[in-house]
This record gives structure tokens, sequence and C-alpha cells, in this order.
């Protein structure tokens, strides 16, 4: 159980931190892109407002809103081509850039044509651009000599840092949560440290008290033997030897659950082969009867030649307290149905009974839960059987579940195959 509880504290924290760690360095990448992307688009705009050329002299900062460097005039890389309002090419400006050729311009130019946008991206083998398609009219009166301007700017740097800052990031990332999950793997023990000796005194005590009552209630048995003997039966002595027995019942139970804990921890439990089929069968056909004594309907569909790895003692026993939970707890009148199915790399195994009452299904594990919350029901028990069953499921590193649908709550064990 520590070791358990372990791994879900390193995992939650984990899942925490990358969480954290996904939507900053997120946001910042979404942030940067956008930048450089609204950045170039207004350089591109400026251009297109000049007629395809950067003008001679730099802008004034304060005018524009992009970066604006002394160099900016020669080191922007763009490149223009008039059409005519149907896309007809007219002519091209290619004096500010040298590394595009005049196919790879037609092709760029084909592009946008056929996209029928106005501005976007486009991306050629190792570079990218932005281009931007601006509509011109004459102003000659009696002339129709509109055209479009299709203006292409090289954006390969300022993408390729972009680029480079999502790698470096998510490497970045990656080495900070492997830190991280390192680390807490090694605080973790100390984190939990006082939890884990709590839980140890708490199992030393319930062994330790276990034994200590043993012998008072074994005094308290023997006594009322002798009383019966001296004396006739009365409800008196019934009354405590009944008593002795729930008692004696409930001091078992504490011990075998200590054990267990310690078996699921350690896990040190005896394993081997064993015949689920055959198992659910025998302790069925008991709780079979039990039922038909209350005039309840009992079901199975067991399949045959199920066998999985664990320990038979402890099996029957989840079995058993299943069962019994379901005898117990069915509505008067009402149905019991067990079940046992082979799965592709697990086996099923499913306890369900007719309850008309909404119940939490949530607390069913929780030690000393019961459902009749007065605790003054005729049913028997201590509300630590389902705490059991529990227990032994982890033992064979399975999974128990339990729901309530359609006035019907079940109980579903999946363990390994």
């Amino acid at each position: 159980m520590i070791r358990a509880l372990r791994k879900k504290f390193i995992l939650l924290a984990s899942i925490c931190i990358f969480l954290i760690l996904a939507v900053v360095l997120t946001c910042i990448n979404v942030i940067s892109y956008y930048s450089g992307y609204k950045e170039s688009m207004s350089l591109l705009s400026y251009i297109a407002d000049h007629n395809g050329r950067m003008p001679d002299e730099n802008p004034n900062s304060g005018d524009v809103d992009f970066f604006v460097s002394p160099e900016l005039r020669f080191e922007t890389r763009y490149f223009s081509v008039i059409t005519d309002a149907d896309g007809n090419y007219i002519d091209s400006d290619n004096e500010h850039i040298a590394a595009v050729s005049d196919a790879e311009a037609a092709e760029m130019y084909q592009s946008v044509v056929d996209g029928n946008k106005s501005k976007g991206v486009l991306n050629l083998s190792d570079r990218v651009f932005l281009y931007q398609v601006k509509e011109i009219s004459s102003k000659e009166p009696g002339e129709n000599n509109d055209y479009r301007l299709i203006l292409f700017m090289d954006c390969s740097n300022r993408f390729h840092r972009i680029r480079s800052m999502l790698t470096f990031s998510i490497l970045i990332g990656a080495g900070c949560l492997l830190m991280f999950v390192l680390l807490i793997s090694v605080f973790s023990r100390r984190a939990v440290r006082p939890f884990a000796e709590n839980y140890e005194k708490q199992k030393q005590f319930i062994t330790n008290a276990g034994h200590e009552l043993k012998t008072p209630l074994a005094i308290i048995s023997a006594n009322t033997e002798v009383i019966e003997t001296l004396h006739e039966n009365s409800e008196w002595t019934q009354s405590i030897r009944h008593q002795v027995d729930r008692l004696t019942g409930l001091v078992n139970d504490l011990i075998t659950i200590a054990r267990l804990d310690e078996s699921a921890e350690r896990r040190d439990a005896v394993m081997t082969t064993v015949d689920l089929s055959a198992l659910m069968q025998n302790t069925a056909a008991d709780f079979r009867t039990l039922a038909e004594q209350q005039q309840k309907s009992f079901e199975t569909d067991i399949a045959p030649s199920v066998s999985v790895c664990g320990n038979e003692k402890t099996l029957k026993e989840l079995i058993s307290i299943l069962l019994d939970n379901a005898v117990k707890y069915c509505d008067d009148g009402g149905s019991i149905r067990a079940e046992l199915k082979q799965q592709k790399h697990s086996v099923s195994l499913t306890v369900s009974n007719t309850h008309s009452e909404p119940t939490d299904c949530t607390r069913f594990f929780d030690r000393f839960y019961r459902g009749d919350t007065s605790h003054n029901s005729e049913k028997s028990g201590y509300g630590i059987g389902l705490s059991m069953a529990d227990t032994i499921v982890r033992l064979h590193k399975g999974k128990i579940t339990a729901q309530q649908k359609e006035q019907r709550v079940s109980f579903t064990v999946t363990l390994p195959n």
C-alpha cells in the first residue's frame, strides 16, 4: 500500500508539473509565432502601400508597429508580381531578392492566384514566404486599368528561429520534467514517511490487540460454559455466548486483514495456478441454498476452465465475501447473479444483486462502512468484508469496482490472466 501511495504521489505530481510546463511553453511559442507573423505582415503591408518597393529611407519606429533597424532596407528580401484583375501575369520585380528562380516565382504566383486569398503563408522546400495581395485601381477617368500587386517576402530566418525556439523549449521542458520526476522520486519517501509510520503502527496495534483480546474472550467463553454446566442455559448465557462469538469473529477478521495488507505490501503470498471456475462453482453452491431459504433467486454464468495465478485460499475468501454481501443486502424476493468470464488478457468476475435503495458505491471499500448507517439492522457484519475483498484483489494485482444501475448493485473484479 505504501509503495502504491508513493507511485500515485509521483504520478500526480508529475502530471501537474507536465501540465504546467505544457501550458507555459505552449503560450510562449504561440505568442512568439503570432508576434513574428504579425510583425512580418505589418512590414509586408508597409511595402505594399509603397507600390511594392521599400522606400529609400527607413520609417520612423513610432510610425509603424514593427521593429525598425538601420539595416531594415537591406536585409528585407522580397519580390512582387503584377497581374490584371483576372490574375493574368503582367510584370514582376525581383530586384530585392536573389535566391528565388523564375520557376519558383511562377509556382508561388500561381499558388496565390489559385488559392484566391488576400494574404497567407507559402512553404517552399526549406523556405517560408509571406504574401499579400493588393488591389490597385486606375485613377485615370475612362480607363479600366485595374490590376493586382502580389507581394512576397522571405521570412525563412524568422520562422526558422521560431521553430528552433519550439524545439529548444520542448527539450528544456522534457529535461525539467525528467529532473522533477527524479527529484520527487527521491524525496517522496520522506513525504510519505509519516503516513507509512502511522500505517505500520496501526497494523501492529490491530495485530497485537487482536492477539491480546483472544485470551479474555476464551476465558469468558469458558466461564460461560461452566455457568451453563452448573445452571441451566438461559437467555443471558446465550446472549453472552452470541456476543463472544461476534467479537471473536471481528478480532479474527481484523487480524486477517492486517496480514493481507502485509502480504500485499511485501508481495510474499504463495501463488499457484487456481481453477477459478471450479472454485466459484463450489463456493456459489453453498450460497445458493442460503439464498433459496430466503426466497431469493440465485443464478450463475460461469465459464469453464478459467484459471488464474493466485492464492487459492484468499481467492475463495474473495468470492465468499462478494456472495455473502449479495445475499445479505439483496431485496426480499430479489435475485443474485454470479458471472465469470474469460477475456483477452484478464478474467472478469461479477457478483450482482437487486437493491432498490440508493447506495453510495464510492464508500463500499472503506473499512467499517455499512450501508445501514444506524448499524442496528438485523444484518450481521462489521463493515470490513469488502475492505478485505479490496485488499485481496490488490494482492493479486487486480481491480475491483462497484456500481448501482437500474436498482441493481454490481461488484466487478478484474484479475490478470
